[in-house]
């Protein structure tokens, strides 16, 4: 039976942070405010920067010898922050921080929209535009047109 360990483990910032294996959630939110947030305020590229902290964790992972699920954790620490944090923090909505040519898709549905084309025709053009997106990023989509329509 292994022990629930209380150990100090050191970021790549050189921050020692005491960690319980039993509540992970403050290393999480110390990765999110002291490295994801940083370094997408630097290089505003989000994709890097869950690539850094995924990195970031998979070098704890390794060095202290640490649940490779912690990963998983992680992310989805990140995901609560999204819709307010993150968004506040950054001046990017959700939608944009994940999607990053999102503001284009708005801009291209719009033409679809506005250009008068058959019913039949629209629907095919829009088909081909959604054609690549998952179904995770079709319902951002569909979440972030309704706030825009709705909520405005």
């Amino acid at each position: 039976m292994r022990l629930n360990l209380v150990t100090t483990i050191q970021l790549s910032t050189k921050l020692d942070i005491e960690f319980d294996e039993k509540a992970p959630e403050t290393l999480f939110e110390v990765i999110i405010s002291d490295i994801l947030i940083p370094r997408y305020k630097e290089n505003k590229d989000w994709n890097l920067s869950l690539n850094i902290i995924i990195e970031e964790m998979n070098r704890l992972i390794s060095k202290y010898q640490l649940d490779p699920k912690l990963k998983l954790g992680l992310l989805n620490q990140v995901e609560k922050h999204l819709d307010k944090d993150i968004e506040e923090l950054t001046g990017t909505a959700k939608i944009e921080i994940l999607f990053l040519n999102m503001d284009d898709y708005v801009e291209d549905i719009k033409k679809l929209i506005t250009a008068g084309k058959e019913k039949e025709q629209l629907r095919h053009d829009m088909a081909q535009l959604v054609f690549p997106l998952t179904l995770f990023e079709l319902g951002e989509l569909f979440i972030f047109l309704g706030k825009r329509a709705f909520l405005k």
